[in-house]
């Protein structure tokens, strides 16, 4: 009987540390983009390609973001982009979207993510460029 209470403890605590240590996912599936020019939108694309969203996942690891700080920006974006994740298998996509302004002096990009966690972010300028060739498709 002290044996089947052990095996039971064992399997429970086994099975709770497989259930918290099961890391999400969390892979962009697709992404939306939206270009403009001059305010108006010029062109809209969508993104599938297995590389081209991992290099854009790639990118996205190195935004830093502050989620502390409101902004207001002065023009409209550059581009939006709508991204889809899969945080968590077998469950629903998340949408989030992104306002992207590229800037071509000190900082590389500023991003305005509709994630509140995420706020909005800079990227610096070589990683910027790697996000304007993915959005532009150079």
């Amino acid at each position: 009987m002290h044996k089947n209470m052990w095996l039971f403890l064992f399997t429970i605590v086994g099975i709770s540390l497989f259930y918290f240590i099961q890391k999400d996912d969390d892979t962009i599936t697709k992404a939306n983009v939206i270009i403009y020019t001059d305010g108006k939108t010029s062109s809209e694309k969508e993104i599938t390609d297995l590389k081209t969203l991992q290099s854009l996942q790639s990118v996205f690891t190195k935004i830093e973001w502050n989620r502390y700080i409101e902004v207001k920006m002065v023009r409209q974006e550059d581009a939006e982009l709508i991204m889809f994740r899969q945080v968590k298998q077998h469950m629903p996509e998340k949408t989030l979207q992104y306002r992207i302004w590229f800037e071509h002096a000190d900082v590389g990009a500023t991003i305005i993510s509709s994630d509140p966690e995420e706020n909005i972010g800079t990227l610096n300028k070589n990683d910027a460029e790697t996000l304007e060739d993915i959005i532009y498709q150079k």
